[in-house]
């Protein structure tokens, strides 16, 4: 179907289920009064139920040759995914950091101390890692939750357009 009407249709479709929807433009889509030939929904869990790893299904909806592009990811919130973001960062770079300083301290014949520094930055990235990790199990009914309703919001639009 055309993409203006796939975005209609499911917007609709998904603001009537369960979950939470948000819609709103890509960047670079244009102007509010302008047509929606792209969209950018998002589908969270109600307010109620979202917890720290609570996940969002991010879909964009684009014309294509066969009529319309649906792209569906799943990430966790925003600023959860910055601040892991930013945590891997500051770590790695203290992790090269205090590697060159005991790897110049080791040259030079003094105690390489800085080597604990990066026994300590490498168990903290693994402690992230372990927390990503178990963010993504305790989502997953979520997760499922949120693809459960998308895929009921496709096959009503599917046979809303074709009865």
């Amino acid at each position: 179907m055309p993409s203006r009407e796939a975005i209609d249709g499911l917007g609709a479709q998904l603001a009537a289920g369960a979950q939470q929807l948000r819609r709103t433009r890509v960047p670079g889509g244009g102007g509010n009064t302008a047509t929606r030939d792209h969209d950018h929904l998002v589908l969270t869990v109600p307010e109620s139920q979202q917890r720290l790893w609570s996940p969002w299904l991010t879909i964009d909806i684009a014309p294509s040759d066969a009529g319309t592009r649906l792209f569906a990811r799943f990430s966790p919130h925003p600023s959860v995914w910055t601040g892991f973001a930013f945590g891997y960062l500051t770590t790695s770079v203290g992790l090269v950091l205090s590697l060159i300083f005991a790897g110049a301290k080791a040259m030079v014949g003094g105690d390489p101390w800085p080597f604990a520094i990066s026994a300590a930055a490498v168990l903290v990235l693994a402690a992230m890692w372990s927390a990503a990790r178990l963010g993504q199990r305790l989502a997953q009914a979520q997760m499922s939750a949120l693809r459960d309703e998308l895929e009921r919001a496709v096959a009503a639009c599917r046979t809303g357009r074709d009865g």
